[in-house]
C-alpha cells in the first residue's frame, strides 16, 4: 500500500488520522488496520473508501474531491459539512 510508505515516514503521534482508499470490490477491507498499524500514537478515525469508476467522476469543490452525488460527502465524513 503505498500510502503505507507515506505514514511510515510521519509521526501522528497525537493526531488523528482518516485512511481513504479507492477500490472495484473490498470497500476499506484492511485499510484501518493498515493505517493503525502504520500510525502508531494516532487516533485512526472513520475511514472513506471511494469506488474507483466514481473518483474517475469526480469534481473539484474549492480545496475538497466531491463525487456528484454527493457534493458534501467529504465534508460530513471529516465532521465539517451540513
Amino acid at each position: 500500500m503505498i500510502m503505507s510508505t507515506f505514514t511510515e515516514s510521519h509521526d501522528f503521534t497525537g493526531a488523528t488520522v482518516h485512511p481513504f482508499t479507492t477500490y472495484a470490490m473490498s470497500g476499506l477491507g484492511t485499510t484501518e488496520r493498515d493505517y493503525a498499524r502504520s500510525c502508531p500514537g494516532g487516533t485512526i478515525g472513520e475511514g472513506l473508501a471511494v469506488r474507483g469508476e466514481q473518483a474517475g467522476r469526480c469534481a473539484t469543490s474549492g480545496d475538497r474531491l466531491a463525487p456528484p452525488d454527493r457534493p458534501d460527502h467529504q465534508m460530513m465524513w471529516l465532521g465539517l459539512g451540513p
